[in-house]
Order: C-alpha cells, then sequence, then structure tokens
C-alpha cells in the first residue's frame, strides 16, 4: 500500500514538473534543435545533387554573357527554382528572354537528368 502511494505520488509530482512552463519552454527549443538539424540533414543531398548540375552545366555555358550565366546559376541554386524553371520552360515550353533555343534544350536535359521526385 505505502509502495503504490510512493508510485502514484511520484507520478504526480513528474506531470507537475513537465507541466511546468521552464520545462515547456525547454523542450520546445530541444525539438527546435532537432529539426533543424533533421532538416539540414534531409537537405544535404539535395544541396550536393544541386552542386553537381552547376558543375556539368558551367562548361557549357561558359560562352554566354555575364548576365546570362548569372541567370542559369541563380536558377540553379534551388531545388524550387529549378522546377519552376523546369515547368514553365521545358515542360509548358514558355519563351525565357534570357535562355534559348540549343541552351535551353541542353538545360531541360540535364535538369530531366536529376535524381529529384
Amino acid at each position: 500500500m505505502k509502495r503504490t502511494f510512493i508510485i502514484i505520488l511520484e507520478i504526480a509530482l513528474l506531470v507537475v514538473v513537465l507541466r511546468s512552463s521552464f520545462v515547456q519552454y525547454w523542450l520546445g527549443d530541444i525539438q527546435q534543435s532537432l529539426s533543424n538539424w533533421m532538416t539540414e540533414i534531409a537537405q544535404t543531398a539535395e544541396r550536393q545533387e544541386l552542386a553537381a548540375l552547376r558543375d556539368r552545366v558551367r562548361p557549357n555555358i561558359a560562352a554566354m554573357n555575364d548576365y546570362q550565366k548569372d541567370y542559369i546559376m541563380d536558377m540553379l541554386s534551388s531545388r524550387a527554382k529549378m522546377e519552376h524553371f523546369q515547368l514553365y520552360y521545358c515542360v509548358n515550353k514558355d519563351k525565357n528572354p534570357f535562355v534559348y533555343g540549343a541552351t535551353l534544350l541542353y538545360l531541360c536535359s540535364e535538369i530531366g537528368r536529376t535524381s529529384f521526385d
């Protein structure tokens, strides 16, 4: 009987402590840190794939104007920008003022070769 009473008291004390604002703040901070860490790990492969794509494309755009190279490198800096480019200019065949003709076809084929889902 005494043992059961002590266990119930310990559980009640644990609940009171875990519901305190300091512990909630501390646990929230840990959760945020872990979430950021896991996001960084998940994006590592994406960043490596984008870097490999930029390295493959760089020699073929060397003869282009600086503003065109800057546009392409900016477009290849994030997955969202690359997917936007692919949707509008590769899939929907919209006109791009910076990249056109054989260069556009090359970029579309290189983007299509990436392993993004």
